[in-house]
């Protein structure tokens, strides 16, 4: 009976050790130089930009601040990250407007993905 207390013992405090999919918004301030220098080469170009930091890091910069007078500005509105067998899914979602000026809206948003595998 002792073992068998042992081993479920164990199995539990082994089950909590597997890493799990995380994210979390980060400032870019706070980013490391690497990344900082990696959004200053990329900051002209709207878009989803990603940066492997190392095996299970990978930091996801979204960019709409590039807006050419009498266009839409597009702004971010929500993230999320699903793993599936060997594929990262990505998802975000974006909306277009017209009004610059708005300080609410989110042109600039920086994600640190921690993942439990190698993409």
């Amino acid at each position: 009976m002792k073992m068998f207390a042992a081993l479920l013992f164990s199995t539990i405090l082994l089950s909590g050790c597997i890493p799990e999919l995380s994210f979390s918004e980060v400032s870019v301030n706070s980013a490391g130089k690497d990344i900082q220098s990696f959004i200053v080469d990329v900051k002209n170009e709207n878009g989803v930009h990603l940066y492997f930091d190392n095996a299970n890091v990978i930091y996801v910069y979204m960019n709409g601040l590039n807006v050419v007078q009498g266009e839409k500005a597009f702004h971010f509105t929500n993230l999320d990250v699903e793993e599936s067998g060997e594929t990262l899914n990505i998802k975000y979602k974006s909306t277009e407007t017209t009004d610059y000026s708005n300080q609410s809206l989110t042109h600039e948003i920086l994600y640190k993905l921690n993942t439990a595998m190698n993409y």
